[in-house]
């Protein structure tokens, strides 16, 4: 063995390759400079390709490149035998090497084969730039996208903020994860001692259960529920609230906390309680005036039964007289009763279903005698429209009653409108044989000319009487102002 390793690093009974080239200087010149040029380029080779391998960790295949770095060494080490072996034939040691380079050479090619797919597969450069490119389009849209979306949540932010309702989100525990300034302001706390901690304390203790109850039923299928309950302030005063709860979802539909928007009702319940209350006493106004008008026909009913009984034809009118006053006061709270307004009267309503009542009551014929009304839109209140109503009754009566005897026909006009500085003028007339000059109209005695007097007088208004082509009784007074 030791023969063996000895004869392979001496060069024997070999001769050197010098004889072959005949040591001719040039040739042999030719063979070391070559030889010497494409060993030191074979050496160079694999250092640029290792420095090349280490300063990119990034490269892919670079085991391929360290295994050529070997292999392009190997061919370097054969050219230097060659030239050692000018002079020195051991040519034991330089078929060795060869025989490693070949192993090299064939174990590189095979790892080669395999590995070209690969590497084919690879992006191309201009297919990399595309990539790069489509790559920094994605992260600039993606960086605007983060861009809006911070706006969109500043902005968010600053609505959630603003609100005057009071917002909050808190776990399934009652602790609160946000709270916007109306509701820090409303408790008068940060949202440092607010967040972290639990709602619990500031629900009134008699509405908590319930209000455990209705966040309970929350979930996917019913996401929302309002509920009202009592809070205590921080001065210990008991308010009334009312809130909207969302139960917030996963994509998975599972719970991950309460979100709740809230307002102080306080005062909006008590305007409730006071519109029931009105609404109650607006039913039993209603109720008083439905009493009044059956009151007052019972007393007409037996006004009209008592006539009926009188043989004194005065009497009777007299009777009949009285009737008809009750009939236009009853006529009156009727028309309150089934109005929408329990404090007005419409006169435009209520006069041409005075003047039809007396009609009918006095048998009078219409195409005999005929009605013309010219009314405004005008309510009056209860104080103002009864003593309206009981001077158009008279007026009416006596223009019935006097005007048109003997079956003699003509017309009786009615006309009630609005005047400047707040007054009203009502105007009452007909074309029938007037009021005989003898007669003084302000010194008559009878109970209808004196009631229409001092019911004007009640209205704080004035009448005055034309005796022109029939009679004309002009009344003005001044519209009662809302109290």
């Amino acid at each position: 063995m030791l023969e063996f390793v000895q004869d392979f690093f001496t060069s024997g009974s070999f001769i050197p390759h010098g004889h072959c080239y005949l040591w001719q200087p040039n040739l042999v010149g030719l063979h070391v400079v070559s030889d010497g040029l494409i060993g030191i380029a074979y050496y160079s080779i694999p250092f640029i390709l290792f420095y090349f391998v280490r300063h990119r960790s990034d490269l892919p295949f670079d085991w391929m490149f360290l295994l050529f770095g070997s292999f392009i060494i190997a061919c370097g080490t054969t050219h230097l035998l060659e030239i050692w072996t000018l002079w020195h034939p051991i040519y034991w040691l330089s078929g060795a090497v060869k025989a490693s380079t070949a192993l090299v050479s064939l174990y590189t090619a095979g790892a080669l084969v395999p590995l070209v797919p690969k590497a084919l597969s690879l992006p191309s450069p201009v297919q990399l730039e595309v990539a790069n490119r489509e790559l920094q389009r994605e992260i600039a849209e993606r960086k605007e996208i983060e861009k809006t979306l911070r706006e969109s949540e500043a902005r968010y932010r600053a609505i959630v903020e603003d609100q005057t309702e009071m917002i909050c989100r808190f776990r399934s525990d009652g602790t609160f994860t946000f709270v916007n300034q109306a509701y820090c302001r409303y408790f008068g706390r940060t949202p440092e001692e607010l967040i972290g901690h639990s709602f619990v304390p500031v629900i009134f203790p008699d509405d908590l259960d319930h209000v455990e109850q209705q966040l309970d039923t929350l979930g996917p299928e019913n996401p929302v529920t309002t509920i009202t309950n009592r809070v205590m302030r921080p001065d210990g005063e008991i308010r009334t609230h009312q809130w909207t709860n969302r139960a917030i979802l996963d994509q998975q539909d599972h719970f991950v906390e309460f979100q709740a928007v809230g307002r102080d009702i306080t005062e909006l319940q008590q305007t409730r309680q006071i519109q029931a209350a009105l609404k109650e006493k607006e039913v039993l106004l209603k109720e008083i005036h439905h009493r009044v008008k059956n009151n007052l026909q019972i007393i007409y009913s037996l006004l009209r039964l008592q006539s009926r009984q009188i043989k004194d034809q005065q009497m009777a009118q007299f009777l009949l007289d009285s009737q008809n006053r009750v009939k236009s006061i009853a006529l009156i709270h009727e028309k309150l009763y089934r109005s929408e307004d329990l404090a007005k009267i419409n006169l435009k309503q209520y006069i041409p279903s005075l003047v039809s009542n007396l009609f009918s009551s006095y048998k009078i014929n219409s195409d005999v005698v005929t009605l013309e009304t010219k009314i405004e839109d005008i309510s009056l209140d209860i104080d103002t429209a009864i003593p309206c109503g009981l001077i158009i009754n008279e007026l009416i009566s006596n223009s019935l009653k006097h005007a048109f005897p003997e079956g003699r026909g003509g017309k009786i006009h009615v006309r009630l409108h609005g005047k400047k500085k707040g007054l009203i003028r009502l105007i009452v007339g007909d074309s029938g044989i007037g009021i005989p000059d003898k007669i003084d109209p302000a010194r008559v005695k009878s109970l209808g000319l004196s009631l229409v007097r001092d019911l004007a007088s009640q209205l704080k208004g004035t009448v005055r009487i034309h005796r022109h082509q029939g009679t004309l009784f002009v009344v003005t007074f001044p519209e009662r102002s809302e109290p």
